[in-house]
């Protein structure tokens, strides 16, 4: 019965990420800052500075998996609460977590995408070896998941405006990109910095993308995943938690 009852679940979830997949994804939006804001970041951060491709490749991938994961919840779920289907959603026989999970995912597949299309375009034209397949994939994979919840941690603010998720929303990944090691090699940060760079997710994202792309990984695999699979772990948890305060106060 358990089964059935999981299955059945997951199956709802899926129905809500195709929906969203088809609604959001061409959204001015989750166009804007999903692709063409971070690959805007990379060339104003990188024309000029003679950064090397092995550096390169990783920057792309880490800004735009950061970037496009983050940005389809925070324009979904605000829609949906001004044209009132989030609270049919939740109305109807479905847990939060669910629901949750289904918009989670249509992040997912959008940073997926994206990202694996800017990386392989980028291999080809810089002709970079991808030496660790496991670590890049796993680099991509946990870091759409963990933005992704991200996004939806910070829809949970109750407004039908998307504008209003996405201003505190980049409060929060602006400063992220700056201490993560993407613009200062961590080799070169005070010791004060590395341990703020540790605490970045996207610090960990980028050091799995440049050990799967022949650099060398700083912190060490083992503790990039487990870092990453926190963070998701915790965007998760705070992000259902704080929809249920705001369903309780509506």
């Amino acid at each position: 019965m358990n089964k059935i009852t999981v299955l059945d679940e997951l199956r709802k979830s899926w129905a809500i990420t195709v929906k969203d997949v088809k609604i959001y994804y061409l959204r001015p939006p989750a166009l804007m800052f999903g692709i063409l804001f971070p690959i805007s970041l990379f060339f104003t951060f990188t024309i000029g500075r003679n950064i090397p491709n092995d550096r390169l490749i990783p920057l792309l991938a880490a800004q735009t998996v950061f970037w496009a994961s983050s940005s389809i919840g925070p324009v979904a779920i605000p829609m949906e609460r001004r044209m009132r289907t989030f609270e049919r959603f939740l109305s109807a026989p479905l847990s939060l977590i669910s629901v949750l999970w289904g918009k989670m995912m249509a992040g997912v597949i959008f940073g997926l995408g994206i990202t694996m299309l800017a990386t392989v375009l980028g291999v080809v034209l810089q002709g970079i070896m991808v030496t660790n397949p496991p670590a890049l994939a796993l680099g991509i994979l946990l870091s759409t998941m963990s933005y992704s919840a991200m996004g939806i941690l910070f829809a949970s603010i109750p407004t039908g405006s998307p504008g209003q998720v996405i201003v505190p929303l980049n409060f929060f990944r602006i400063p992220l990109m700056f201490i993560s090691g993407m613009f200062i090699p961590l080799e070169q940060m005070p010791t004060a910095g590395i341990y703020a760079a540790f605490l970045s997710p996207l610090t960990h994202t980028l050091d799995l993308l440049k050990l799967g792309t022949g650099g060398e990984s700083f912190f060490g695999i083992t503790t990039n995943i487990v870092v990453l699979s926190a963070w998701l772990l915790t965007f998760l948890f705070i992000g259902q938690m704080f929809h249920k305060i705001i369903m309780k106060q509506e």
